[in-house]
């Protein structure tokens, strides 16, 4: 029996707006994974069009649509609702991406899904996934997608984040684990059939 294929989920602004300062938000495409962005994330990253990457990852969804959805959460309906009373909204992509990743797995038992994060705040909630999930940081994703030959340099997209401003230490460091076997195979997979 196959492994069951994965969807990507967005955990928080962070990878979208690493990706977008280092115009290389394809990156997410590149395992021909479908790819959810949970509703309270998408507001972070783009509700301040002037903020750095926002434009971008707007144009990026709109000219792919085919591949990447806006998964619409309770989270994002309390988000909307604290924005317009001015209240904080902090942490609310990352809740928004839980949903989506319960939602996901509670429809369907042969789900599998890849949560890709930079926030250590996701990390730490490791305990409330199964083995269905696996998380990943921006970093160990492109490093992964460079090891299966679907991107030419992990370290020349966070060269280029890190040219625009964007702190990418945190993602220069591996997470030093095997938990990635899942991705890895899946990648593997990617790349044989594009051969």
């Amino acid at each position: 029996m196959n492994p069951p294929a994965f969807s990507l989920i967005v955990t928080d602004t962070s990878p979208l707006i690493t990706l977008a300062l280092a115009d290389s938000l394809g990156a997410l495409l590149r395992p021909g994974l479908p790819v959810s962005i949970p509703d309270a994330v998408y507001v972070e990253a783009t509700r301040i069009r002037a903020a750095p990457g926002a434009e971008t990852i707007v144009d990026w969804i709109n000219a792919n649509l085919d591949q990447v959805r806006i998964v619409p959460t309770e989270i994002g309906i309390d988000q909307q609702r604290r924005l317009e009373e001015g209240r904080s909204i902090r942490a609310m992509g990352e809740l928004a991406a839980l949903e989506v990743l319960d939602r996901s797995l509670l429809r369907d038992a042969s789900a599998a899904a890849l949560l890709l994060f930079e926030d250590s705040d996701v990390s730490r909630r490791r305990a409330v996934v199964d083995d269905r999930v696996t998380l990943i940081s921006t970093g160990d994703f492109l490093r992964e997608l460079e090891g299966a030959g679907l991107i030419q340099s992990a370290d020349r997209i966070l060269d280029d984040a890190a040219a625009q401003g964007r702190n990418i230490e945190g993602q220069r460091r591996p997470a030093g684990e095997d938990s990635h076997e899942p991705i890895r195979r899946q990648l593997r997979d990617r790349r044989g059939s594009a051969i």
